[in-house]
């Protein structure tokens, strides 16, 4: 792609995102800002910006900790950002909030990636205004497709519920992963075992789910014979819909404080 890119912070997110495009060959390089990275990964760390070789950068990565990002910015000299777009990957800071700290006019956009990315399997959501243009649009979907599967949205009060469900979506995976493999063992089950069989079984459900066209009510039918096993667990969950009505609440909760986060 003959991309050069700067990363503003690189730990476990920044890394599984620059990594993988290194790995792929996506990038030609990447520069990364970041005191604390040890020399175990591909990119070139510096401690700090002005240690930062006298590149102007195709795109530089926010990946620092929210409260952080107007002072990374601040220190980078406006020549290294002259054709640069930036992509923020914080939660919480509006692009109007990076576009005043930019010492240069120039494309922002920002993304929601969430932790399986490190696995390559993330979902990540994109919003960007009207000067970004499409190519390069195609070019950030295909960087984020290197960690998993990117998807736009139509404006940037819709990264809230990104956020919501699948920004925080992987924890409540974990959750009632957890809460299964504690039934498992509470059913008579040895631990280790119990873990193994709810791990496995959220990893062939979710790659069922994942299939073009997979419809989820479907997929849940196909396994709940009338009068079963699983038809006896299913009445159990949906029993005056408690569950459909504690993840609304839950992803509603998580919404509102992605806004209170953001200042709204």
């Amino acid at each position: 792609m003959g991309l050069n890119a700067l990363f503003l912070g690189y730990g476990r997110m920044g890394a599984a995102l620059g990594e993988a495009w290194l790995t792929a060959g996506l990038v030609d390089g990447i520069d990364a800002v970041d005191p604390l990275r040890a020399q175990d990964v591909k990119a070139r760390i510096y401690r700090q910006a002005a240690d930062l070789p006298a590149t102007r950068y195709d795109l530089v990565v926010m990946a620092v900790k929210p409260a952080m990002a107007r002072e990374a910015l601040s220190a980078l000299p406006a020549s290294q950002l002259e054709k640069a777009t930036v992509m923020s990957v914080m939660a919480g800071v509006s692009i109007d909030t990076l576009r005043a700290a930019l010492p240069v006019q120039r494309p922002v956009v920002r993304s929601m990636p969430n932790t399986p990315v490190m696995v390559r399997q993330g979902c990540v959501g994109l919003y960007a205004g009207n000067d970004v243009s499409s190519t390069l649009r195609d070019t950030l979907t295909r960087l984020l497709n290197a960690v998993g599967r990117a998807f736009w949205v139509q404006n940037e009060d819709q990264l809230h519920a990104v956020t919501a469900i699948s920004g925080s979506g992987p924890a409540y995976y974990h959750l009632f992963s957890e809460a299964l493999a504690d039934a498992a063992v509470q059913l008579g089950l040895p631990r280790d075992l119990a873990r193994q069989l709810a791990a496995q079984t959220a990893l062939g459900a979710a790659t069922l789910q994942a299939q073009e066209g997979a419809d989820f009510a479907e997929l849940r039918q196909a396994v709940t014979s009338p009068n079963g096993t699983t038809h006896a667990a299913i009445e159990a969950f949906e029993a005056g819909h408690a569950l459909r009505r504690l993840v609304h609440e839950a992803a509603e909760q998580a919404r509102k404080r992605s806004v209170e986060l953001a200042g709204g």
